[in-house]
């Protein structure tokens, strides 16, 4: 710097004719020329206050205002005159020049300022008295020193005002190649579709435009809240940016670094001197091996979340001023709603996906659904293999209602999906498997050579307990199989169809079975179909009758009521329940049956009564309608339309009826024997609940059904039975009655067992109510009975 200057001051006293040592004269000459200060002062003075905006720059600088100004000004024309011109004293008013152009001190002011020093000088000159060739080399002299000064002052003027365009020109570089990256970044926005891809892309772009020497972007690890580099661009990054250990945690020494404090933050973190800064401790020997000098990190967000850091390097200290912070911060926060875009489309790609699979498959099981498996056997009808048959099996698993209620529906839902994955074991890969209901599975293979061995394999594999919750789980399963004809073409619809025909056999016959769909299940639906349509119009055609069977005593033959039986007059002949029961069970039909049968029985019996025989009647009633809401109040309103003595009213209740039902009709037994009716538990010994239904329903009267009756002479564990339930009816104060009295054998059995009261066809046949009279009176005559007893 020394040399420059030197050099420096050198040509400019060449170009101004002048030796530097010429200039020491002038210090001769100083007390003369510095003998009216105060003069010189005041013309400085009035400068200034002609230059008012001057004056405020440089009053910025100078505390004391104009004073100090005029000061400094004087002191500054001493040193000029007194001080040797050397290399040292150019540095100074190099500098000057400078400090006057950094304050926006414009070059003419300077100028002027000179000017007013040189005309004070000149004329304390003239008043010397000096000879005129001494006067004359003096003023030449003065003019060359305040000539050197000026030039020296616009040589650090120009110098300063080169920096100024220099440093405009860096920093329009600079911001022009941050530009460049926002471009590029932007492009890579919209040009990557996958998140890897798109944070390589950012930081190539960062190093390669932003004149960044490394950019890397780190994600967060939820759980150890370390964040690990995902992508990373610049000279030898993967080398030493995997080896930086960074932390969000505050507690962690490797968490208070700009990258932690950016993430709790929310906030750009600068530092523009990384070997200053004691955050960076932990990574300095690593970055200053790689010329890292100044860092800035931005945080990344998704769904107001953050979720990493974009951390951006340079090798110059001070690198990152305001501008490059705010542009850089709007990088981060358009590369942040570029995450929130693709994170919605791919929650959308996802939700579509997760859609398209559940419109085709059951989302518990995975397994397809009853639409795609219907794709799938007509895919199999048109690719089977020459000469194969396809075959479906449609599998229930029985009582799954019993596993949720125990188990919950999670313990319910780990049951399926264990006899799911057992299906696959044993279908895969020779057909498919799809859940088509709550507990309901379908399968399909044209391997009809193997399909005996293939449902050996199910029902053996499904049979096998399952370990649910710590509970060990029996499952039984129905299956119905049905095999495409040889002849004639199918579809999956007819053959799912006739599965679940052959299914509901296997169900009837009690569970647990394989049924192979056979023509006859579609003959006996189409003919079920049709009973039921037909029936449906019985009522309104009066197509129905009433029949009543005497229930008598075994022992005196006095008859103790009569059971009402339905008889349906259809084509000409009377139809017994067991030919319409089954196509209207469980059906509103069914229901409208029972009221149809209660009301023609009260209204029967009410003849009666005004003719004055007192028969009792029986009228068997369904659960259906027993669980209606509306059966107490209806049979309150029928009481009161045919109003009968207490007694005269008994309801049979099927022992048939489920446990849950049972439970469900109980209260509403009850009140009708509030109501004065009795209750018989009907056809007893045919359900899986006989014993519990003794326990638990309100009846008066237990009926011991037909079978065991009919029976009674050849099987002997029947009389066991029939004597079981003479001694709990005798200890519980109930009555028995017996149906079936089929011989007179039956009927001396039964009196020789204990048995008092019962109906069946060796006493009579149901009877029409009309003949009903006729024949009381013909039995009364023919058993000596006193009609007083009826």
């Amino acid at each position: 710097m020394q040399a420059d200057n030197k050099a420096l001051l050198d040509g400019m006293c060449r170009f101004i004719g002048v030796r530097a040592d010429h200039m020491a004269r002038l210090s001769v000459h100083a007390p003369l020329l510095l003998s009216r200060k105060e003069a010189l002062g005041k013309e400085f003075y009035w400068y200034a206050l002609k230059c008012p905006d001057t004056l405020a720059l440089l009053s910025e600088r100078l505390p004391g205002g104009i004073d100090s100004l005029v000061d400094a000004l004087l002191q500054y024309c001493e040193r000029m005159l007194t001080r040797p011109v050397n290399d040292r004293a150019a540095w100074r008013v190099v500098e000057q020049g400078r400090l006057m152009r950094q304050l926006g001190v414009g070059l003419m002011w300077v100028v002027g300022a000179y000017e007013r020093c040189q005309a004070h000088f000149l004329a304390r000159l003239a008043e010397a008295g000096l000879e005129l060739a001494e006067l004359a080399a003096l003023s030449r002299l003065l003019r060359k020193r305040i000539l050197l000064d000026q030039m020296l002052q616009l040589h650090g003027h120009q110098q300063s005002l080169q920096e100024a365009v220099d440093s405009k020109h860096r920093h329009l570089q600079t911001m022009s190649g941050l530009y460049a990256t926002l471009s590029g970044v932007s492009m890579a926005l919209v040009r990557c579709s996958e998140r890897r891809e798109l944070f390589q892309s950012i930081c190539d772009v960062c190093v390669r435009e932003g004149d960044f020497s490394h950019a890397w972007v780190g994600l967060l690890d939820a759980d150890s809240q370390f964040i690990r580099p995902a992508a990373m661009a610049g000279a030898l990054a993967e080398a030493f940016i995997p080896r930086l250990e960074v932390s969000a945690q505050p507690d962690k020494q490797h968490g208070r670094g700009p990258s932690g404090r950016a993430i709790r933050g929310l906030t750009v973190q600068v530092v523009n001197d990384c070997g200053e800064d004691p955050s960076m401790q932990p990574w300095m020997r690593v970055l200053t091996a790689r010329n890292v000098r100044s860092a800035l990190v931005a945080p990344l967000t998704l769904r107001e979340q953050v979720i990493g850091t974009l951390s951006l390097y340079s090798g110059q200290p001070g690198f990152f001023d305001d501008t490059k912070v705010e542009l850089v911060d709007t990088m981060a926060r358009e590369i942040s709603r570029a995450l929130e875009r693709q994170d919605a489309l791919e929650r959308s790609h996802r939700a579509e996906s997760e859609l398209a699979f559940l419109s085709f498959h059951d989302p518990l099981t995975g397994l397809p659904n009853r639409h795609l498996m219907k794709e799938h056997i007509d895919k199999q009808l048109q690719i089977r293999r020459a000469n194969a048959q396809l075959a479906v099996l449609v599998l229930s698993i029985e009582g799954f209602h019993e596993i949720n209620a125990r188990l919950g529906h999670e313990g319910g839902d780990a049951v399926l999906c264990e006899v799911a994955n057992r299906l696959r074991r044993c279908i895969y890969p020779y057909g498919y498997v799809g859940r088509v209901g709550a507990s309901r599975f379908v399968a399909c293979s044209d391997r009809h050579e193997q399909l005996d061995q293939l449902v050996d394999s199910l029902m053996s594999s499904l049979q096998q307990p399952v370990d649910c919750m710590g509970v060990v789980i029996h499952t039984r399963c129905s299956m119905g199989i049905v095999v495409e004809p040889v002849n004639g073409r199918s579809d999956a619809a007819a053959l799912l169809r006739r599965g679940e025909l052959a299914l509901s056999r296997a169900k009837d016959a009690g569970g647990g079975h394989c049924r192979y769909y056979h023509v006859t299940m579609d003959e006996e639906i189409q003919h079920m179909h049709a009973v039921r349509n037909a029936f449906a119009l019985a009522i309104a055609r009066d197509e129905l009758a009433l029949f009543y069977q005497p229930k008598i005593n075994l022992r005196n033959n006095r008859i103790e009521g009569v059971e009402a039986l339905v008889r349906w007059r259809r084509n000409g002949r009377l139809e017994m329940p067991g030919a319409f029961f089954p196509a209207i069970e469980n059906t509103d039909l069914m229901r409208e049956l029972d009221w149809w049968v209660l009301r023609e029985a009260l209204r029967q019996s009410g003849e009666w009564l005004a003719e004055g025989r007192h028969i009792p009647v029986s009228v068997n009633l369904s659960a259906i309608t027993l669980k209606h809401e509306g059966f107490v109040p209806g049979i309150q309103a029928l009481l009161q339309a045919y109003p009968l003595p207490a007694g005269y009213l008994e309801l049979e209740v099927l022992e048939s009826v489920t446990q849950q039902e049972a439970e469900q009709i109980t209260a509403k037994l009850e009140h009708c024997r509030d109501l004065g009716l009795s209750i018989a538990l009907d056809d007893f010994g045919t359900g899986a609940s006989s014993l519990v239904h003794l326990q638990q329903l309100p009846f008066d009267t237990i009926k011991i059904d037909q079978r065991f009756v009919r029976l009674l002479l050849d099987t002997p564990g029947n009389e066991a039975i029939i004597r079981s339930m003479v001694s709990f009816a005798h200890y519980t104060g109930r009555k028995l009655v017996v149906e079936g009295v089929e011989s007179r054998a039956i009927w001396d059995r039964l009196l020789e067992i204990g048995c008092l009261d019962g109906q069946g066809y060796e006493i009579s046949p149901p009877v029409d109510p009309r003949q009903l009279p006729e024949w009381i009176a013909d039995w009364e005559r023919r058993s000596n009975i006193s009609s007083a007893y009826i």
